[in-house]
C-alpha cells in the first residue's frame, strides 16, 4: 500500500487554487471534501516525524504528529466542514479560495515540525486572513484589511529576526521545539506570538478585521487566526511565567469591551479574546492539567465561536448590521436564526451540556490553588459575562415585540444548515466529552458533570442571568445604543497616524532642504572645475615668459648667496 506522508494542511492549499476555477455548485462540496481528504491524512498517520529533508545544512520537517498538533488539527478540520457549507450562499470564488488557503497555512503550521517551516505557512495563513477581509462587501473592509496586514507584516517581521537569530546558535537550532523566551531570537519569536494571540496592544486588530469580514468570513477567521498562536505558544513556551499576567489582562480586556460594546460582531470578537487569555495563562501556568485545560479549551473555543459568528453572519446578511440596539422585534422576522443564536450564546457562554463547559471545568480545576486564586476568579466569571452580553441581552432585544411586527426575511438554508452544525457539534461534545479528553496529550481522567462542578456554574449563570433581568427591569442597566467604543486602535488610527503623517511631511521636507542643498553645493563645485579646465586651456606663451623672467631672478639669487 502507498503510504502518504503529505502534510494535511497542503490539500487544502491545492484545492484553494482549484477552487478559483471550480463552478458555483461545487465550490462548497471541493472545500468539504478537502478538508474530509485533509482529516483523513490526519488520522490514517502514527504520531512521529513521518517527513523530513534537508536543506542549506537545516532540517526541514515537513510532516510532525503528536497529541498536541493532532487536537489542533482535527478541530480546525472539522470547524471547515460547516463553513464550507455555510458560505455556499454566497457567490464570491475569491473569498471561498481565501478562506480555505487560510485554513490550510493554519493547518500547515500546526503539522510541520521546523521554525522555516512554521514562520511560512502562518505567513501564507495571515496573508489569506487579510484577503479573506478584503473579499468583504462591508464599509471600511478594505481599510480593516489593509491594518490587518500591518499587523501580519509586523509579525511576520519579527518571526524572521528571531529565526534568524535562533538559528545562528546552531544548525539543530531550527527544530520547532520548546524555546528560551530570554534569548535574543526567543524574545522575537515571543513577541511575534504574542501579536497573533492578540495580547494587550495588538487585541484591536481581532474585532477589527472580524467585524469588517463578510459573514462566512467572520466565522473562519474566529477559527484559525488566534487559535493558531495558542498552539505556537504551547509547542515553544510552556509554563513561562509572564504567560500568567499576559492572559491575565487578555481576560480583562476581553470582558470590559465585550460588556460596554453594541455591535455582537465586536463584542464576540472580545470574548474570543477573553477565551483566549484563560488558554494563554493555562500555558504559562504549565502543570499537565492546565496544559491540557489550555487544549481543551481552544478547542471547543474554536466551534462555539465560529457557531455564534456564523449565526451573526446570518443576520447581517439580512439587515445589514450586528447591532443589539436594532434587534428589537427580530424574531419575528428571522425565527430560526433567533433560536440558533440562542443555542451559541449558550454554547460560548460554557453552560453544562455543551463543549466549552466540559473543558473550562478542567480550566477551573487547574487554576484551584491559592497562589492562582486571582486566575481562578477571572476565569470562573468570564462564563457569566458571556452569559449576559452574549446570550441574555440579544435574547430580551430579539423577543421584544414592536407595534407592526416585521416582514419573514429568514437567512439562507446552506447558512443556517452550517449555523446549525456547528452549534450542534457543541452540543454533542458537551453531552460526552469523554472522546475529547482522550485527544489531550495527558492521561486525562475528569468527570465533568460530577454535582460539585455542575452546581456552582448552574447558580453562577442563573445569579448573573437574574441580574442582569433585574437591572433591565428596574432601569439600572444601561441602554442599548448605537454609539462607537474606542480601543486602543482609536490612538493608532488617530494621534499616532497623525504624528506619524506629520513625521513623514517633516521628513519629506528636510529630504528636500537637503535636496536644495546639495544641489547648490555641486553646482558651486562643478563651475569652480569648469573655470580651472578653461584656464588650463589658454595660450601658455605668457605663461612660459613668465617662469622665464622668475627663473632667471631665482639664479642670480642663488649665485649672489655662493659668492658669499
Amino acid at each position: 500500500m502507498l503510504a502518504l506522508t503529505l502534510n494535511p494542511g497542503f490539500v487544502l492549499i491545492l484545492a484553494a487554487f482549484v477552487l478559483l476555477a471550480t463552478p458555483r455548485g461545487f465550490r462548497a462540496p471541493t472545500m468539504a471534501g478537502a478538508a474530509i481528504l485533509a482529516l483523513w491524512l490526519l488520522l490514517d498517520h502514527e504520531f512521529g516525524a513521518a517527513s523530513a529533508m534537508a536543506q542549506m545544512g537545516l532540517p526541514v520537517v515537513l510532516l510532525n504528529l503528536d497529541a498536541l498538533n493532532r487536537i489542533f488539527g482535527i478541530a480546525l478540520l472539522i470547524a471547515l466542514i460547516p463553513i464550507a457549507i455555510y458560505a455556499s450562499a454566497r457567490p464570491n470564488r475569491y473569498e471561498d479560495s481565501a478562506i480555505l488557503l487560510m485554513f490550510g497555512g493554519a493547518v500547515s503550521a500546526l503539522f510541520v515540525g521546523d521554525l522555516i517551516s512554521f514562520v511560512a505557512a502562518a505567513s501564507l495563513a495571515g496573508l489569506a486572513a487579510s484577503w479573506v477581509t478584503f473579499c468583504s462587501t462591508m464599509e471600511d473592509a478594505g481599510r480593516a484589511a489593509s491594518r490587518l496586514l500591518i499587523w501580519h507584516g509586523i509579525e511576520g517581521m519579527l518571526f524572521l529576526v528571531g529565526v534568524a537569530l535562533h538559528i545562528s546558535a546552531g544548525a539543530e537550532a531550527s527544530v520547532f521545539a520548546r524555546m528560551d523566551a530570554s534569548s535574543l531570537g526567543g524574545v522575537f519569536i515571543f513577541a511575534a506570538l504574542l501579536i497573533r494571540v492578540g495580547a494587550p496592544l495588538a487585541h484591536v486588530w481581532l474585532k477589527d478585521s472580524v467585524s469588517h469580514a463578510s459573514p462566512a468570513g467572520g466565522a473562519a477567521l474566529s477559527a484559525t487566526t488566534t487559535m493558531l498562536g495558542v498552539y505556537a505558544l504551547a509547542r515553544l513556551f510552556p509554563a513561562e511565567p509572564a504567560l500568567i499576567y499576559i492572559g491575565a489582562a487578555m481576560i480583562v480586556i476581553g470582558l470590559f469591551y465585550l460588556a460596554a460594546e453594541d455591535d455582537l460582531r465586536r463584542a464576540a470578537s472580545y470574548g474570543l479574546t477573553a477565551q483566549t487569555g484563560i488558554c494563554v495563562a493555562l500555558i504559562g501556568f504549565g502543570s499537565p492539567l492546565a496544559m491540557a485545560a489550555a487544549e481543551g479549551t481552544a478547542f471547543s473555543a474554536i466551534f462555539a465561536f465560529v457557531a455564534y459568528q456564523a449565526t451573526l453572519g446570518s443576520i447581517v446578511d439580512r439587515t445589514g448590521t450586528a447591532r443589539i440596539s436594532t434587534f428589537t422585534g427580530l424574531s419575528r422576522a428571522m425565527p430560526i436564526t433567533s433560536f440558533l443564536l440562542l443555542g451559541a450564546g449558550l454554547a460560548v457562554s460554557a453552560v453544562p451540556g455543551f463543549a466549552l463547559y466540559a473543558t473550562h471545568a478542567v480550566a477551573l480545576d487547574a487554576f484551584a490553588q491559592w497562589d492562582t486564586i486571582a486566575l481562578w476568579a477571572l476565569a470562573a466569571v468570564t462564563p457569566a459575562m458571556l452569559f449576559i452580553c452574549l446570550a441574555l441581552r440579544p435574547m430580551l432585544s430579539i423577543y421584544r415585540p414592536l407595534p407592526r411586527p416585521l416582514r419573514m426575511s429568514e437567512a439562507p438554508f446552506s447558512m443556517l444548515l452550517g449555523a446549525g452544525l456547528a452549534t450542534f457539534f457543541c452540543a454533542s461534545v458537551g453531552m460526552a466529552p469523554r472522546w475529547l479528553y482522550d485527544l489531550m496529550p495527558a492521561q486525562l481522567t475528569f468527570e465533568a458533570f460530577a454535582l460539585d462542578r455542575v452546581a456552582p456554574q448552574l447558580e453562577l449563570l442563573g445569579v448573573a442571568g437574574l441580574a442582569a433581568i433585574a437591572f433591565r427591569v428596574f432601569a439600572i442597566a444601561p441602554r442599548d445604543l448605537p454609539i462607537q467604543l474606542y480601543d486602543i486602535d482609536a490612538l493608532y488610527r488617530g494621534p499616532l497616524a497623525g504624528a506619524g503623517r506629520w513625521g513623514g511631511v517633516l521628513m519629506l521636507r528636510i529630504y528636500g532642504a537637503w535636496q536644495d542643498v546639495s544641489r547648490r553645493i555641486a553646482r558651486a563645485v562643478a563651475n569652480a572645475a569648469q573655470a580651472w579646465v578653461s584656464r588650463c586651456d589658454r595660450p601658455y606663451a605668457a605663461s612660459i615668459s613668465s617662469f622665464v623672467q622668475l627663473a632667471s631672478i631665482g639664479a642670480a639669487l642663488g649665485l649672489m648667496l655662493l659668492l658669499h
